[in-house]
């Protein structure tokens, strides 16, 4: 069960069968998603989706970095149904998911929200107990708490990777081999993550290196990849990225079948379905304690 503003995407949900409480559920874990994808409707269906499938009720808030200067539809989808980081910063959340962001080819300073986010993770330090971060925003808080830095493929990484799991991790439990979609132009320098003595290298691959990391304490978890991916997610980024920029577009690798445009079948949800399940786990037993203090909402 979960609870969420009244956003465009609730019905379609609805039909799969993902419930959804008309008012703010008492005792349901609260969580803070910071959406920074383009589509932000493809975003809330593949969270909501993984995150209605748990077995914990869970009230979810939206916000989006106002600081953005963007007219897209998207943009205007934001700022119509989600909520500013001035609107819910005296609030507590058990968990954060932050999203990743299409700035990859930009220097962290070149990112025109960038002191907003700054201004979000310093915040989360003090009113968040879990945080996820994806893909970009991975790659924003590691650069931010850590200075670790971001580094450019020779070509876009797309696909379905397999990494070798390194070491045991909570949100892994009952999840027997690593397999995620991936799709990005950029990673974090793996020699720096190593060296971070803060920072536990729990996936990696020798092709295309780290993906899933986290800190000492657990609290923190650092994914490169997207779980969250839906079958078509990546067909549908190859075609846009045909389209503009015709043969020299990245095809994803062990995704399609053969030299067809068909994709294999998405061996990766099981997983993304535990994961989640996992972490949701992991929300619900660190999760603020009512007697220490009051959680806004």
């Amino acid at each position: 069960m979960l609870f969420t503003n009244k956003i465009p995407i609730l019905p379609i949900l609805q039909e799969e069968h993902i419930d959804f409480a008309n008012h703010r559920i008492n005792d349901g874990l609260n969580l803070l998603i910071v959406n920074l994808m383009p589509v932000k409707e493809d975003a809330e269906r593949q969270l909501l989706r993984l995150l209605g499938q748990t077995d914990h009720p869970i009230n979810i808030d939206f916000i989006y970095p106002v600081t953005h200067q963007s007219r897209t539809s998207s943009n205007v989808h934001a700022e119509q149904y989600y909520q500013e980081f001035d609107d819910i910063k005296d609030h507590y959340y058990d968990g954060l998911i932050m999203t990743g962001a299409p700035v990859e080819h930009l220097d962290f300073s070149e990112v025109d929200y960038i002191e907003e986010l700054k201004s979000i993770y310093e915040w989360s330090e003090t009113h968040v107990k879990q945080r996820l971060f994806i893909c970009w925003g991975a790659q924003f808080a590691l650069n931010y708490r850590y200075g670790i830095h971001k580094r450019m493929f020779p070509e876009k990484l797309t696909g379905i990777y397999r990494y070798h799991i390194m070491q045991a991790h909570p949100v892994l439990c009952e999840i027997p081999e690593y397999i995620i979609p991936q799709s990005r132009g950029s990673f974090m320098d793996p020699y720096e993550v190593m060296e971070e003595a803060d920072l536990d290298v729990v996936t990696y691959s020798p092709y295309t290196g780290v993906d899933f990391i986290s800190n000492k304490g657990q609290t923190d978890l650092y994914i490169g990849g997207h779980f969250e991916y839906e079958p078509e997610t990546l067909l549908n980024e190859y075609q846009r990225d045909s389209e503009k920029n015709g043969e020299a577009a990245a095809k994803p690798k062990n995704y399609f079948r053969g030299e067809t445009l068909t994709p294999l079948p998405a061996y990766w949800i099981p997983y993304a379905q535990q994961l989640f399940q996992n972490w949701a786990d992991m929300m619900e037993k660190n999760r603020w304690n009512h007697d220490e203090i009051n959680i806004s909402g």
